[in-house]
């Protein structure tokens, strides 16, 4: 488990149910102020790059995740060099991302990142290791929306527009 993330789950236990609630003079239909900060990864804010190892010329993908900002959300790619990437044909709702030469950084760093909770146009966000030093990141989208990709450093950023349908979680 990732240090900072530890220490989130143990703030997050001893603040109790009170976490996930609205507070009382929260408007109706807004979300809740964070109570305990957040800790992972954030572009520009915590820009935390764990230790890699890795092979000469290998880059590591050390943090997939997604960001509200802007009018429609953001999703960041890390890394631990500036990725190299290709965008990969797809169905019209999922943005396929293949970084060349790459590798995740650990297993768990696959698994689903979902923002259904955000109420924007990205429902979710996958990270996969194919084979040759490929790693695959899909975002699929809840609705088709623009989006704009650029490189920041060690960051991939896509920067979301806001959907034209309001949008109701599952």
């Amino acid at each position: 488990m990732r240090p900072l993330m530890f220490v989130a789950a143990l703030v997050a236990l001893a603040a109790g149910p009170a976490l996930g609630k609205p507070a009382a003079d929260a408007p109706e239909g807004q979300a809740a102020k964070r109570r305990v900060p957040y800790l992972g990864v954030s572009p520009g804010t915590n820009d935390y790059l764990p230790r890699t190892r890795q092979r000469r010329g290998s880059r590591v993908v050390t943090w997939v995740g997604f960001q509200m900002v802007g009018e429609g959300g953001r999703v960041f790619i890390q890394a631990n060099e500036p990725p190299l990437y290709n965008l990969v044909p797809g169905a019209p709702d999922e943005i396929i991302l293949d970084l060349s030469d790459s590798k995740l950084r650990t297993r768990n760093d696959g698994r689903n990142t979902l923002a259904v909770l955000a109420n924007l146009g990205v429902e979710r966000i996958d990270a996969q290791q194919l084979p040759g030093h490929t790693t695959r990141i899909i975002v699929k989208l809840r609705e088709v929306v623009g989006y704009d990709l650029r490189q920041e450093g060690n960051y991939l950023l896509l920067d979301f527009r806001r959907p034209t349908q309001p949008i109701t979680p599952p």
